[in-house]
């Protein structure tokens, strides 16, 4: 049983998960999973080469498990804030935007439950796809997201801010980047997009792959920064609910 209007959280069968708790670990576990995973892919030396893009630890073995498993959980943690936040701030937002960024949100989670399973060696025409819906979905998500609120707190509203600056601008270096590389190496060798080696494209990949990174980062800022307005919108819920 899923109830998502509970004054303390949302409650799944038995279990309450608290707003405060359920924005942390929409960061928490991607940020964890992702370390783990790349950490895990180079020092059992399946690394390709340095640097490697973060879907490149994907690999058969410990990496992969706990890759996949924990872009799962995060799709679902990210889907059930995404209706949570819609739920406090429906009352006092600009709702239109609040709910262009729902919409959003929820496509860019079930997009990244699919990238969980879509990994780049076997799939790799549906996994770039689904890797542009969750970066630009997402990145588009924390912009709505925002601005759909009236009064921000100011300490949420500062970390967001930065955090989608930097979001954009890594988004455009790892696309220019990524998209000059393709473009050369496909005129020189004459091959489709989805067969080009990845050796092939390393000197682009190396500005490209610490950029993701960047991006995985800042993307995450944006989850965090959202912890003050939830909480503060939280206990205005929770207020309501009592003096109705």
């Amino acid at each position: 049983m899923l109830d998502l209007k509970r004054q303390d959280g949302i409650r799944l069968s038995s279990v309450v998960l608290s707003d405060a708790r359920l924005v942390r670990l929409s960061w928490l576990v991607p940020l964890c999973s992702v370390l783990i995973a790349v950490t895990l892919h180079f020092v059992l030396g399946n690394a390709r080469d340095l640097p490697f893009f973060i879907s490149e630890a994907d690999y058969p073995g410990p990496e992969r498990f706990v890759f996949t498993t924990g872009l799962l959980i995060s799709a679902v943690l990210h889907c059930l804030l995404t209706l949570r936040m819609y739920i406090l701030f429906k009352s006092h937002s600009r709702r239109r935007i609040l709910f262009a960024a729902t919409i959003l949100g929820v496509t860019s989670s079930t997009h990244l439950a699919v990238l969980a399973f879509a990994n780049m060696y076997d799939y790799i025409v549906i996994h770039v796809y689904t890797s542009i819906v969750v970066f630009h979905g997402g990145f588009a998500w924390a912009i709505l997201a925002h601005y759909s609120l009236e009064k921000p707190h100011p300490k949420g509203r500062q970390i967001r801010l930065a955090s989608i600056a930097i979001a954009f601008v890594s988004l455009m270096v790892m696309t220019v980047s990524i998209n000059r590389g393709i473009t050369q190496v496909r005129s020189e060798l004459g091959l489709e997009s989805n067969l080009i080696p990845l050796n092939q494209l390393q000197p682009w990949i190396v500005v490209a792959a610490p950029a993701e990174f960047i991006l995985f980062f800042s993307l995450l800022g944006c989850l965090a920064s959202f912890s003050w307005d939830v909480r503060d919108n939280s206990s205005q819920f929770e207020k309501t609910a009592i003096e109705g």
